[in-house]
Protein backbone atom coordinates (compact mmCIF):
# COMPACT_ATOMS: atom_id res chain seq x y z
CA UNK A 1 0.00 0.00 0.00
CA UNK A 2 1.91 3.34 -0.79
CA UNK A 3 0.59 6.77 0.23
CA UNK A 4 -0.58 8.85 -2.29
CA UNK A 5 -0.43 12.68 -1.58
CA UNK A 6 -0.67 14.31 -5.68
CA UNK A 7 -2.46 12.91 -7.99
CA UNK A 8 -1.75 12.77 -11.59
CA UNK A 9 -4.92 14.99 -14.03
CA UNK A 10 -6.75 12.31 -15.19
CA UNK A 11 -5.86 9.43 -12.26
CA UNK A 12 -8.83 7.71 -11.74
CA UNK A 13 -10.10 8.30 -7.92
CA UNK A 14 -12.50 6.51 -5.77
CA UNK A 15 -13.67 8.42 -2.98
CA UNK A 16 -13.88 5.58 0.09
CA UNK A 17 -16.01 6.99 3.18
CA UNK A 18 -16.42 4.61 6.60
CA UNK A 19 -18.96 6.10 8.28
CA UNK A 20 -18.99 5.58 12.44
CA UNK A 21 -22.00 3.84 12.28
CA UNK A 22 -20.32 1.70 9.68
CA UNK A 23 -22.08 2.48 6.06
CA UNK A 24 -19.66 2.46 3.41
CA UNK A 25 -20.13 5.13 0.83
CA UNK A 26 -18.22 5.27 -2.45
CA UNK A 27 -17.87 8.80 -4.19
CA UNK A 28 -20.88 9.70 -2.03
CA UNK A 29 -23.39 6.94 -2.68
CA UNK A 30 -24.11 3.90 -0.59
CA UNK A 31 -21.68 0.96 -1.05
CA UNK A 32 -20.96 -2.93 0.22
CA UNK A 33 -17.64 -4.15 0.61
CA UNK A 34 -18.42 -6.37 -2.83
CA UNK A 35 -18.85 -3.74 -4.55
CA UNK A 36 -15.76 -1.97 -3.42
CA UNK A 37 -14.31 -5.15 -4.21
CA UNK A 38 -14.87 -5.07 -7.80
CA UNK A 39 -14.44 -1.16 -8.01
CA UNK A 40 -10.68 -1.02 -6.77
CA UNK A 41 -10.17 -4.29 -9.14
CA UNK A 42 -11.51 -1.76 -12.01
CA UNK A 43 -9.48 1.21 -10.50
CA UNK A 44 -6.00 -1.38 -10.26
CA UNK A 45 -6.19 -2.13 -13.58
CA UNK A 46 -6.58 1.70 -14.59
CA UNK A 47 -4.08 3.14 -12.16
CA UNK A 48 -6.32 4.61 -9.87
CA UNK A 49 -5.73 5.66 -6.43
CA UNK A 50 -7.65 5.64 -3.13
CA UNK A 51 -9.27 8.75 -1.20
CA UNK A 52 -9.97 7.41 2.75
CA UNK A 53 -12.09 9.39 5.20
CA UNK A 54 -13.10 7.81 7.87
CA UNK A 55 -15.49 9.59 10.55
CA UNK A 56 -14.35 9.64 14.19
CA UNK A 57 -11.14 8.45 13.23
CA UNK A 58 -10.04 8.56 16.46
CA UNK A 59 -11.84 5.96 17.97
CA UNK A 60 -11.17 2.58 16.93
CA UNK A 61 -11.47 1.19 13.71
CA UNK A 62 -15.04 -0.33 12.85
CA UNK A 63 -14.88 -3.83 11.24
CA UNK A 64 -15.92 -2.10 7.65
CA UNK A 65 -12.55 0.44 8.01
CA UNK A 66 -10.48 -2.52 8.63
CA UNK A 67 -11.84 -4.83 5.45
CA UNK A 68 -11.55 -1.73 2.94
CA UNK A 69 -8.07 -1.15 3.86
CA UNK A 70 -7.54 -4.55 3.79
CA UNK A 71 -8.97 -4.06 -0.09
CA UNK A 72 -6.68 -1.33 -0.69
CA UNK A 73 -3.49 -3.21 0.21
CA UNK A 74 -5.19 -6.29 -1.41
CA UNK A 75 -5.26 -4.75 -4.63
CA UNK A 76 -1.68 -2.41 -3.98
CA UNK A 77 -3.75 0.62 -4.58
CA UNK A 78 -2.34 3.77 -3.42
CA UNK A 79 -4.18 5.39 -0.81
CA UNK A 80 -4.56 9.40 0.12
CA UNK A 81 -6.27 9.98 3.91
CA UNK A 82 -8.41 12.53 4.32
CA UNK A 83 -9.27 14.35 7.49
CA UNK A 84 -12.45 16.04 5.98
CA UNK A 85 -15.50 14.56 4.62
CA UNK A 86 -14.87 16.19 1.78
CA UNK A 87 -11.58 15.13 1.10
CA UNK A 88 -10.37 18.59 0.67
CA UNK A 89 -7.30 17.52 2.18
CA UNK A 90 -4.91 14.53 2.65
CA UNK A 91 -2.17 13.34 5.35
CA UNK A 92 1.52 13.84 4.74
CA UNK A 93 4.11 10.94 5.74
CA UNK A 94 4.36 13.02 9.05
CA UNK A 95 1.21 12.78 9.88
CA UNK A 96 -0.43 16.50 9.10
CA UNK A 97 -3.21 17.29 7.46
CA UNK A 98 -2.39 19.36 3.88
CA UNK A 99 -4.69 21.08 1.56
CA UNK A 100 -5.27 19.13 -1.45
CA UNK A 101 -4.74 20.92 -4.89
CA UNK A 102 -7.70 21.62 -6.71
Amino acid sequence: MSVASAQQPGTPVARVSVLSSGELLLNGQSTTLVELDAKFQQLKSKGGTVWYYRQDAQAEPSAEAMSVVKLVVKYALPISMSTQPNFSDYVDNQGHARAREP
